[in-house]
């Protein structure tokens, strides 16, 4: 389990995770990345989904929190249909397939960077603490984010707050 990334270990991959499509960004620049699908079979880069909300949701396998929350965010992701729903496992790719699977989640899930220390802090999370939630507006630029398991409400005051930016 990974719930805390250490500042040396995110400035030690800054060079690798650009080469792998994140760039340094503040938090009111527009989004933009590409990670594998868990089930290896494709990429999925944020600019698929132009001009649409985008909620996503890193998370861990032995994450109390984000077992919690799994649930929730799989039946919130077939409510808000104009969202679009991504998790983001931080796990090795084995484990995070038998936890979506376990769990029968509704939404496409990613496989984090080796080490996801540059991708929480490109998303927000500077502790590196899990499970950490952000919703992009329709320009992909971050408008909400929680640390910590998210509720129903949560969800659906972030949505429109970023469906109105």
């Amino acid at each position: 389990m990974r719930n805390h990334v250490g500042f040396v270990g995110a400035l030690a991959l800054a060079g690798a995770l650009l080469g792998s499509g994140f760039a340094p960004a503040a938090a009111a620049d527009r989004m933009e990345f590409e990670l594998p699908t868990l089930n290896g079979g494709n990429f999925i880069k944020l600019d698929d989904f132009a001009g649409r909300p985008v909620l996503i949701n890193v998370w861990g396998t032995e994450c109390p929190p984000c077992i919690i929350e799994t649930p929730l965010l799989s039946a919130q992701s077939q409510i808000y249909k104009n969202v679009q729903f991504l998790g983001v496992g931080t796990d090795e790719r084995m484990a995070s397939l038998i936890f979506v699977n376990r769990h029968h989640v509704q939404y496409p899930q990613l496989q984090a960077p080796t080490n996801p220390s540059g991708l929480l802090r490109r998303l927000g999370d500077l502790d590196g603490a899990l499970p950490f939630t952000v919703v992009l507006d329709t320009r992909h630029r971050i408008c909400a984010s929680r640390r910590g398991a998210v509720d129903a409400d949560w969800i659906g005051n972030a949505v429109r707050k970023c469906e109105a930016d």
